[in-house]
């Protein structure tokens, strides 16, 4: 989920302005752009932050699907075959 999240949300985005500013041949220096291996630290850091909270979340609020009572409505299938 980490890399995703760092693919999406930071290397795309980061690939699109050098890509404009190498299209438009626009001088700017880039200082400023992060270097892959702190891309993927981000990324595999937010991804393990998001799957803790997840995993502590599961563990205190169990997901539990409400399921209909059938039995409530008197219909009895366990009959189906008639007598021919």
């Amino acid at each position: 989920m980490g890399i995703v999240f760092s693919i999406l949300f930071i290397a795309l985005p980061m690939a699109g302005v050098l890509f404009i500013l190498g299209a438009f041949d626009i001088g700017w220096t880039l200082p400023w752009i992060p270097s892959m291996p702190l891309i993927m630290t981000v990324g595999a850091i937010a991804g393990a932050v998001f799957a803790a909270a997840l995993f502590i979340k599961d563990r205190y609020i169990p997901y539990v699907e409400e399921v209909p009572d059938f039995e409530e409505e008197g219909d009895d299938f366990s009959n189906d075959r008639r007598d021919r």
